[in-house]
Protein backbone atom coordinates (compact mmCIF):
# COMPACT_ATOMS: atom_id res chain seq x y z
CA UNK A 1 0.00 0.00 0.00
CA UNK A 2 1.37 3.22 -1.18
CA UNK A 3 2.14 5.27 2.26
CA UNK A 4 -0.07 8.65 2.25
CA UNK A 5 2.44 11.58 3.07
CA UNK A 6 1.03 14.38 4.51
CA UNK A 7 0.97 17.51 1.82
CA UNK A 8 2.73 20.06 3.67
CA UNK A 9 5.60 16.89 3.27
CA UNK A 10 5.30 17.09 -0.41
CA UNK A 11 5.67 20.93 -0.53
CA UNK A 12 8.48 20.84 1.50
CA UNK A 13 10.13 18.04 -0.51
CA UNK A 14 9.65 19.91 -3.62
CA UNK A 15 11.29 23.31 -1.98
CA UNK A 16 14.59 21.28 -1.61
CA UNK A 17 14.60 20.30 -4.91
CA UNK A 18 14.71 23.40 -6.55
CA UNK A 19 16.86 25.67 -5.02
CA UNK A 20 15.93 28.27 -7.35
CA UNK A 21 11.84 27.92 -6.19
CA UNK A 22 13.05 28.09 -2.24
CA UNK A 23 12.98 31.87 -1.32
CA UNK A 24 9.54 32.63 -3.46
CA UNK A 25 7.86 29.24 -1.70
CA UNK A 26 8.82 30.53 1.87
CA UNK A 27 7.10 33.81 1.65
CA UNK A 28 3.71 32.24 1.24
CA UNK A 29 4.17 29.06 3.56
CA UNK A 30 5.34 31.80 6.16
CA UNK A 31 2.13 34.17 5.27
CA UNK A 32 0.01 30.59 5.45
CA UNK A 33 1.53 30.37 9.08
CA UNK A 34 1.02 33.52 10.35
CA UNK A 35 -2.78 33.62 8.93
CA UNK A 36 -3.16 30.10 10.75
CA UNK A 37 -1.31 31.43 14.13
CA UNK A 38 -4.15 34.45 13.66
CA UNK A 39 -6.92 32.48 13.19
CA UNK A 40 -6.45 30.50 15.90
CA UNK A 41 -5.70 33.68 18.38
CA UNK A 42 -9.31 34.76 17.04
CA UNK A 43 -10.85 31.62 17.88
CA UNK A 44 -9.23 31.24 21.32
CA UNK A 45 -11.59 32.83 24.13
CA UNK A 46 -11.00 36.09 25.47
CA UNK A 47 -10.29 36.42 28.84
CA UNK A 48 -12.66 38.59 30.46
CA UNK A 49 -11.74 42.04 32.48
CA UNK A 50 -11.26 41.04 36.28
CA UNK A 51 -14.52 41.78 38.23
CA UNK A 52 -14.73 45.34 40.30
CA UNK A 53 -13.66 44.88 43.99
CA UNK A 54 -16.75 45.81 45.98
CA UNK A 55 -15.63 48.34 48.43
CA UNK A 56 -15.86 47.19 52.11
CA UNK A 57 -18.09 48.98 54.37
CA UNK A 58 -16.46 50.55 57.32
CA UNK A 59 -19.83 52.01 58.91
CA UNK A 60 -20.52 50.77 62.21
CA UNK A 61 -22.75 51.45 64.82
CA UNK A 62 -19.91 53.05 66.80
CA UNK A 63 -19.03 55.79 63.81
CA UNK A 64 -22.00 56.30 62.02
CA UNK A 65 -25.26 56.54 64.31
CA UNK A 66 -26.01 59.10 67.18
CA UNK A 67 -26.07 56.34 69.97
CA UNK A 68 -25.09 58.33 73.09
CA UNK A 69 -28.37 58.99 74.98
CA UNK A 70 -30.95 57.26 77.41
CA UNK A 71 -32.53 54.36 76.70
CA UNK A 72 -35.76 52.91 78.26
CA UNK A 73 -37.36 49.77 78.15
CA UNK A 74 -38.66 46.46 80.25
CA UNK A 75 -36.50 43.70 80.19
CA UNK A 76 -37.63 40.01 80.87
CA UNK A 77 -37.03 38.42 84.07
CA UNK A 78 -37.37 34.63 85.13
CA UNK A 79 -38.90 35.03 88.55
CA UNK A 80 -41.00 38.38 87.92
CA UNK A 81 -43.33 40.14 85.90
CA UNK A 82 -40.00 42.16 83.84
CA UNK A 83 -37.20 44.55 84.51
CA UNK A 84 -38.33 48.57 84.21
CA UNK A 85 -34.41 49.31 82.42
CA UNK A 86 -33.16 52.75 82.35
CA UNK A 87 -29.45 52.72 80.44
CA UNK A 88 -27.60 56.01 80.14
CA UNK A 89 -24.64 56.02 77.34
CA UNK A 90 -21.84 58.74 77.92
CA UNK A 91 -19.72 59.85 74.84
CA UNK A 92 -17.10 59.17 77.11
CA UNK A 93 -17.80 55.39 77.12
CA UNK A 94 -19.48 55.48 80.39
CA UNK A 95 -22.30 54.47 81.27
CA UNK A 96 -25.51 54.31 84.50
CA UNK A 97 -27.93 51.65 84.94
CA UNK A 98 -31.03 52.05 86.98
CA UNK A 99 -33.51 48.93 87.29
CA UNK A 100 -36.42 47.88 89.41
CA UNK A 101 -38.66 44.96 89.39
CA UNK A 102 -42.03 45.69 87.61
CA UNK A 103 -44.65 46.94 89.92
CA UNK A 104 -42.53 47.06 93.31
CA UNK A 105 -42.34 49.83 95.28
CA UNK A 106 -38.77 49.69 96.53
CA UNK A 107 -36.42 51.98 95.62
CA UNK A 108 -34.53 51.62 91.93
CA UNK A 109 -31.23 49.95 91.85
CA UNK A 110 -28.52 52.19 90.40
CA UNK A 111 -24.88 51.35 89.04
CA UNK A 112 -22.36 53.05 86.73
CA UNK A 113 -19.54 51.89 84.77
CA UNK A 114 -18.05 52.18 81.53
CA UNK A 115 -18.72 50.05 78.55
CA UNK A 116 -16.41 48.66 75.94
CA UNK A 117 -17.39 48.07 72.12
CA UNK A 118 -16.94 44.68 70.55
CA UNK A 119 -14.51 44.45 67.55
CA UNK A 120 -17.59 44.60 64.94
CA UNK A 121 -18.13 48.00 65.96
CA UNK A 122 -21.78 46.81 66.42
CA UNK A 123 -22.55 46.00 69.49
CA UNK A 124 -21.01 46.53 73.39
CA UNK A 125 -20.40 44.97 76.80
CA UNK A 126 -21.11 46.85 80.03
CA UNK A 127 -17.98 45.99 82.64
CA UNK A 128 -18.39 43.79 85.81
CA UNK A 129 -20.90 46.49 87.53
CA UNK A 130 -23.25 45.98 84.66
CA UNK A 131 -23.09 42.39 84.80
CA UNK A 132 -21.44 42.27 81.77
CA UNK A 133 -24.50 42.78 80.04
CA UNK A 134 -24.36 42.75 75.88
CA UNK A 135 -26.45 45.17 73.44
CA UNK A 136 -26.73 45.66 69.77
CA UNK A 137 -26.49 48.79 69.16
CA UNK A 138 -29.44 50.31 66.57
CA UNK A 139 -30.78 53.54 64.89
CA UNK A 140 -32.67 54.65 68.40
CA UNK A 141 -32.50 51.34 70.16
CA UNK A 142 -30.19 48.78 72.11
CA UNK A 143 -30.81 45.01 71.91
CA UNK A 144 -30.16 42.90 74.51
CA UNK A 145 -27.99 40.06 73.63
CA UNK A 146 -27.92 36.30 75.14
CA UNK A 147 -25.14 34.61 75.72
CA UNK A 148 -24.88 32.90 72.36
CA UNK A 149 -25.17 36.28 70.34
CA UNK A 150 -28.99 35.63 69.80
CA UNK A 151 -31.99 37.30 71.20
CA UNK A 152 -35.07 35.63 72.16
CA UNK A 153 -37.06 33.81 69.75
CA UNK A 154 -40.15 34.40 72.00
CA UNK A 155 -42.57 37.11 71.01
CA UNK A 156 -43.77 37.61 74.64
CA UNK A 157 -40.06 38.80 75.48
CA UNK A 158 -39.07 41.91 75.09
CA UNK A 159 -35.59 42.44 74.85
CA UNK A 160 -35.29 45.61 73.37
CA UNK A 161 -34.56 49.45 74.84
CA UNK A 162 -35.78 52.59 73.03
CA UNK A 163 -34.20 55.82 72.99
CA UNK A 164 -35.90 58.22 74.63
CA UNK A 165 -33.28 61.22 75.27
CA UNK A 166 -30.53 62.02 72.94
CA UNK A 167 -27.27 63.05 74.80
CA UNK A 168 -26.89 66.99 74.01
CA UNK A 169 -23.99 67.98 71.79
CA UNK A 170 -21.26 70.10 72.72
CA UNK A 171 -22.39 70.84 76.17
CA UNK A 172 -20.18 73.45 78.01
CA UNK A 173 -18.76 73.17 80.91
CA UNK A 174 -21.22 75.08 83.08
CA UNK A 175 -24.02 72.53 81.37
CA UNK A 176 -22.19 69.33 82.47
CA UNK A 177 -21.81 70.82 85.92
CA UNK A 178 -25.36 71.38 85.93
CA UNK A 179 -26.06 67.89 84.47
CA UNK A 180 -25.49 66.21 87.26
CA UNK A 181 -25.82 66.19 91.44
CA UNK A 182 -22.72 66.27 93.02
CA UNK A 183 -21.59 64.60 96.56
CA UNK A 184 -18.66 64.88 98.28
CA UNK A 185 -16.88 61.86 98.42
CA UNK A 186 -13.33 63.06 99.27
CA UNK A 187 -11.41 66.34 100.67
CA UNK A 188 -7.60 66.47 101.81
CA UNK A 189 -5.11 69.43 101.92
CA UNK A 190 -1.99 70.51 100.40
CA UNK A 191 -0.16 67.35 102.32
CA UNK A 192 -3.17 65.20 101.27
CA UNK A 193 -4.06 64.70 104.50
CA UNK A 194 -8.03 64.66 105.18
CA UNK A 195 -9.65 67.40 106.11
CA UNK A 196 -11.43 66.82 109.54
CA UNK A 197 -15.13 66.22 109.28
CA UNK A 198 -15.15 66.29 105.07
CA UNK A 199 -16.85 63.76 104.22
CA UNK A 200 -18.85 63.84 107.50
CA UNK A 201 -20.59 60.47 106.42
CA UNK A 202 -23.67 59.19 105.04
CA UNK A 203 -25.97 60.52 107.44
CA UNK A 204 -24.94 64.35 106.47
CA UNK A 205 -24.18 63.74 103.26
CA UNK A 206 -21.92 67.02 101.11
CA UNK A 207 -24.47 67.97 98.01
CA UNK A 208 -23.80 70.37 95.12
CA UNK A 209 -26.25 71.31 92.64
CA UNK A 210 -25.79 74.01 89.87
CA UNK A 211 -28.75 75.30 88.32
CA UNK A 212 -29.01 78.59 85.83
CA UNK A 213 -26.18 80.25 87.02
CA UNK A 214 -27.28 79.08 90.68
CA UNK A 215 -25.76 76.84 93.21
CA UNK A 216 -27.10 75.25 96.14
CA UNK A 217 -24.87 73.38 98.40
CA UNK A 218 -25.82 71.38 101.33
CA UNK A 219 -23.01 71.32 103.88
CA UNK A 220 -23.02 68.90 106.75
CA UNK A 221 -25.10 71.20 108.65
CA UNK A 222 -26.60 74.17 106.80
CA UNK A 223 -27.78 74.92 103.31
CA UNK A 224 -25.73 77.88 101.67
CA UNK A 225 -27.29 79.40 98.55
CA UNK A 226 -26.26 81.53 95.66
CA UNK A 227 -24.67 82.40 92.41
CA UNK A 228 -21.25 80.31 90.66
CA UNK A 229 -19.67 81.77 87.56
CA UNK A 230 -16.87 79.41 85.14
CA UNK A 231 -13.97 81.56 83.41
CA UNK A 232 -12.70 80.25 79.93
CA UNK A 233 -9.70 78.87 82.33
CA UNK A 234 -12.17 76.20 83.74
CA UNK A 235 -11.89 78.32 87.02
CA UNK A 236 -15.06 78.14 89.72
CA UNK A 237 -15.87 80.99 91.51
CA UNK A 238 -18.72 80.60 93.76
CA UNK A 239 -20.61 83.31 95.62
CA UNK A 240 -22.67 81.98 98.66
CA UNK A 241 -24.85 84.55 99.81
CA UNK A 242 -27.49 83.00 101.90
CA UNK A 243 -27.37 80.31 104.65
CA UNK A 244 -29.82 78.61 106.87
CA UNK A 245 -29.01 78.95 110.49
CA UNK A 246 -29.33 75.82 112.03
CA UNK A 247 -27.18 74.69 115.23
CA UNK A 248 -25.79 71.10 115.16
CA UNK A 249 -23.18 69.31 116.99
CA UNK A 250 -20.08 71.20 116.72
CA UNK A 251 -17.76 68.77 114.62
CA UNK A 252 -20.79 69.56 111.75
CA UNK A 253 -20.43 73.36 112.52
CA UNK A 254 -16.95 73.00 112.24
CA UNK A 255 -16.90 71.07 109.32
CA UNK A 256 -19.57 73.56 107.66
CA UNK A 257 -17.37 76.43 108.48
CA UNK A 258 -13.90 74.33 106.82
CA UNK A 259 -16.22 73.85 103.56
CA UNK A 260 -17.75 77.08 102.97
CA UNK A 261 -14.30 78.69 103.56
CA UNK A 262 -12.64 76.76 100.60
CA UNK A 263 -15.66 77.06 98.08
CA UNK A 264 -15.50 81.48 98.73
CA UNK A 265 -12.12 81.43 96.98
CA UNK A 266 -11.62 80.39 92.95
CA UNK A 267 -10.95 76.79 92.53
CA UNK A 268 -10.00 75.03 89.12
CA UNK A 269 -12.19 72.55 87.84
CA UNK A 270 -11.66 68.99 86.38
CA UNK A 271 -14.18 66.58 85.24
CA UNK A 272 -13.49 63.20 84.26
CA UNK A 273 -16.46 60.42 83.03
CA UNK A 274 -14.85 57.18 83.41
CA UNK A 275 -16.18 55.12 85.38
CA UNK A 276 -18.53 57.65 86.11
CA UNK A 277 -19.11 61.10 86.40
CA UNK A 278 -16.08 62.58 88.87
CA UNK A 279 -15.53 66.67 89.81
CA UNK A 280 -12.14 68.15 91.32
CA UNK A 281 -12.48 71.19 92.77
CA UNK A 282 -8.60 72.35 92.99
CA UNK A 283 -7.94 75.43 95.16
CA UNK A 284 -4.53 77.70 94.89
CA UNK A 285 -2.99 75.96 97.53
CA UNK A 286 -3.62 72.52 95.91
CA UNK A 287 -6.60 71.66 99.08
CA UNK A 288 -9.04 68.95 96.54
CA UNK A 289 -12.56 68.55 96.92
CA UNK A 290 -13.51 65.40 94.93
CA UNK A 291 -17.47 64.71 94.24
CA UNK A 292 -18.83 61.96 92.42
CA UNK A 293 -22.15 62.96 89.99
CA UNK A 294 -25.57 61.78 89.59
CA UNK A 295 -27.39 62.89 86.26
CA UNK A 296 -30.07 64.95 87.39
CA UNK A 297 -33.62 64.24 86.12
CA UNK A 298 -33.47 67.30 84.40
CA UNK A 299 -30.41 66.09 82.00
CA UNK A 300 -32.84 63.17 81.35
CA UNK A 301 -35.81 64.15 80.70
CA UNK A 302 -36.30 67.43 80.10
CA UNK A 303 -38.17 70.19 81.81
CA UNK A 304 -40.71 69.00 84.86
CA UNK A 305 -43.18 70.56 87.08
CA UNK A 306 -43.34 70.76 90.50
CA UNK A 307 -46.89 68.86 92.03
CA UNK A 308 -47.24 68.06 95.87
CA UNK A 309 -48.87 64.40 95.94
CA UNK A 310 -50.60 62.75 99.57
CA UNK A 311 -49.74 59.11 99.52
CA UNK A 312 -51.97 56.86 101.45
CA UNK A 313 -50.49 54.46 104.23
CA UNK A 314 -52.13 51.42 102.26
CA UNK A 315 -51.48 50.53 99.03
CA UNK A 316 -53.96 48.88 96.96
CA UNK A 317 -54.43 45.90 94.27
CA UNK A 318 -53.65 46.98 90.90
CA UNK A 319 -55.33 46.16 87.78
CA UNK A 320 -52.83 47.25 84.52
CA UNK A 321 -50.41 48.19 84.48
CA UNK A 322 -48.25 47.17 85.87
CA UNK A 323 -49.13 43.47 86.04
CA UNK A 324 -51.80 41.46 87.89
CA UNK A 325 -50.99 40.65 91.55
CA UNK A 326 -48.68 43.90 92.35
CA UNK A 327 -49.60 46.48 94.77
CA UNK A 328 -49.95 50.46 94.06
CA UNK A 329 -49.87 53.57 96.21
CA UNK A 330 -52.79 55.56 96.49
CA UNK A 331 -52.37 59.05 95.44
CA UNK A 332 -54.04 62.60 95.78
CA UNK A 333 -52.73 65.71 94.51
CA UNK A 334 -52.48 68.38 97.24
CA UNK A 335 -51.88 72.09 96.93
CA UNK A 336 -49.93 74.86 98.95
CA UNK A 337 -49.29 78.33 97.81
CA UNK A 338 -46.01 80.44 98.04
CA UNK A 339 -45.89 80.76 101.85
CA UNK A 340 -46.12 76.85 101.93
CA UNK A 341 -49.68 76.96 103.24
CA UNK A 342 -52.71 74.58 102.23
CA UNK A 343 -54.80 75.84 99.71
CA UNK A 344 -57.83 74.61 97.46
CA UNK A 345 -59.70 71.40 98.15
CA UNK A 346 -57.40 67.78 97.71
CA UNK A 347 -58.01 66.11 94.32
CA UNK A 348 -59.87 62.54 94.54
CA UNK A 349 -57.76 59.23 95.74
CA UNK A 350 -56.60 57.15 92.84
CA UNK A 351 -54.40 54.11 91.75
CA UNK A 352 -50.68 55.38 90.85
CA UNK A 353 -49.30 53.15 88.56
CA UNK A 354 -45.48 54.58 88.11
CA UNK A 355 -42.99 54.60 90.85
CA UNK A 356 -41.57 57.54 92.44
CA UNK A 357 -37.91 57.35 92.10
CA UNK A 358 -36.19 58.13 95.38
CA UNK A 359 -38.70 57.20 97.51
CA UNK A 360 -39.61 53.90 99.61
CA UNK A 361 -43.15 53.05 100.48
CA UNK A 362 -43.75 51.70 104.03
CA UNK A 363 -47.65 50.37 104.45
CA UNK A 364 -49.05 52.02 107.25
CA UNK A 365 -47.30 55.41 107.11
CA UNK A 366 -49.32 58.57 105.27
CA UNK A 367 -46.53 60.86 103.31
CA UNK A 368 -47.28 64.17 101.63
CA UNK A 369 -44.42 64.59 99.00
CA UNK A 370 -43.08 67.27 96.89
CA UNK A 371 -42.58 65.35 93.42
CA UNK A 372 -40.76 66.80 89.95
CA UNK A 373 -43.07 65.70 86.94
CA UNK A 374 -41.42 64.90 84.00
CA UNK A 375 -43.56 64.12 81.08
CA UNK A 376 -42.00 62.75 77.89
CA UNK A 377 -43.75 60.79 74.79
CA UNK A 378 -43.87 57.25 75.78
CA UNK A 379 -41.98 55.02 73.70
CA UNK A 380 -42.65 51.42 71.98
CA UNK A 381 -41.11 49.55 75.13
CA UNK A 382 -43.93 50.47 76.71
CA UNK A 383 -42.61 52.73 79.63
CA UNK A 384 -45.15 55.39 80.90
CA UNK A 385 -45.08 58.85 80.14
CA UNK A 386 -45.01 60.40 83.03
CA UNK A 387 -41.85 60.34 85.61
CA UNK A 388 -41.92 61.25 88.95
CA UNK A 389 -38.93 61.89 91.32
CA UNK A 390 -38.85 62.68 94.80
CA UNK A 391 -38.23 66.02 95.58
CA UNK A 392 -38.93 66.83 99.12
CA UNK A 393 -40.51 64.95 102.15
CA UNK A 394 -43.32 67.68 103.40
CA UNK A 395 -45.04 65.59 106.14
CA UNK A 396 -45.52 61.80 107.32
CA UNK A 397 -47.37 60.11 109.40
CA UNK A 398 -47.55 57.01 110.91
CA UNK A 399 -51.46 55.50 110.60
CA UNK A 400 -52.83 53.12 112.71
CA UNK A 401 -54.67 50.06 111.48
Amino acid sequence: MEQMIPHYALFVARISNSGGFIKAALIPFGLVLALSAFAQQQDAPVPSAPLATKPVDLHTSQNSLDWAGVYEGVLPCADCPGVRTRLTLQRDGSYQLVSQIQGSQHAAKSVSGVFSWQPSGNAITLDEHGGRSRFSVGEGRLTLLQNSGGTSQSPAANFVLTLVAPAPKGAGLAQQLEAYRWTLVSATDASDQRIAGLPPGKDHPVVLSFADSRVSIQGPCNRLVGTYQVTGANQLTVNANASTMMACDPALMQADSALSTMLAKPSQVEMTGRPSARLRLVSAGNATLTFSGQATPESLYGASTTVFLEISAHSVACQNPPPPNTRCLQYRERFFNEQGLVVGTPGEWRPLHENIEGYTHREGERNVLRVKRFNRAAGPAGPSSTIYVLDLMVESETVKP
